[in-house]
């Protein structure tokens, strides 16, 4: 009995905790956010912080060669990260010297492709023989 109220003690605990998280850390951003230019600028950081590692991430699929045809699939998240960061942050932010952002972007979404087509072009040379 004693037991299940101490769990529940700490499962409040930990709710609680991810509230005050939840709530009290976006503030600082909000206020950066003072207009369309700057809010399309946080965006476009923002999501390349989630993005570009989970795109590193998948790049350990080309390690088997039975997964690299799933890499190509997954090329199309850094595709379309460029294009959102392009528009996000160049055209709506005005801020052409941030050029790199899309470009990093795209040269993951080219480094996906090429590793995905990594064993294909072996594959077709043994089927035409």
């Amino acid at each position: 009995m004693g037991e299940q109220k101490l769990l529940e003690n700490h499962s409040i605990k930990y709710l609680i905790s991810i509230f005050f998280f939840i709530i009290f850390i976006p503030s600082p951003a909000q206020a950066l956010c003072v207009g369309p230019e700057s809010c399309g600028m946080i965006g476009g950081i923002f999501l390349s912080m989630l993005t570009v590692p989970i795109c590193i991430l998948t790049l350990f699929l080309a390690i088997w060669p039975a997964t690299r045809k799933i890499l190509q699939i997954f090329a199309v998240l850094p595709g379309l990260m460029a294009i959102l960061t392009g528009y996000l942050m160049v055209i709506q932010g005005q801020r052409s010297d941030l050029i790199f952002i899309p470009l990093i972007h795209i040269g993951i979404m080219v480094l996906m492709i090429l590793l995905g087509r990594l064993g294909s072009s072996r594959e077709s040379k043994k089927g035409e023989s």
